[in-house]
């Protein structure tokens, strides 16, 4: 039965987001507003630093793969046979280059569809800033295939 693993939290684990990472992901999608490239226009622009694109959590998620691993021996879901389905992401406040936090990934849901034939499973990885604020909820859902 996956139901019972709805709930589990992996240790939190610390990030920093890296200039040179941010910049190459901002670079990576063609961003061209200096906010995401330049330290003195994020600063003019009234920014902390150089800003980090809303969908920046992806590459954050990404430095933590082998919790999507265990996630999947956790649930005996081969990884062959998951797709991404969705992401997206919530966010309590500006992230910037710099910035220290601190996340933590939790089971959101698991569902079957199609009768059975499918597997829905939802994650969250919820950032924190060092005072313990919100900062970004990354949910993301992957299908598995069971057949």
């Amino acid at each position: 039965m996956r139901a019972q693993h709805i709930g589990h939290a992996w240790p939190s684990f610390d990030v920093v987001i890296e200039r040179g990472a941010a910049i190459a992901f901002a670079r990576g999608l063609d961003e061209t507003n200096p906010v995401y490239l330049d330290e003195a226009a994020a600063r003019a622009a009234g920014l902390r630093g150089i800003a980090v694109l809303p969908t920046f959590p992806i590459a954050m998620s990404t430095e933590r793969v082998d919790l999507i691993y265990d996630m999947l021996h956790r649930l005996s879901v081969d990884p062959a046979k998951i797709l991404h389905a969705n992401q997206r992401f919530v966010h309590h406040q500006p992230m910037v280059v710099g910035d220290r936090l601190t996340g933590t990934k939790r089971i959101a849901n698991i569902a079957d569809r199609k009768n059975g034939t499918l597997t829905f499973i939802d994650t969250v990885i919820e950032y924190r800033n060092a005072a313990g604020e919100p900062v970004c909820e990354d949910h993301c859902s992957l299908v598995a295939r069971n057949t």
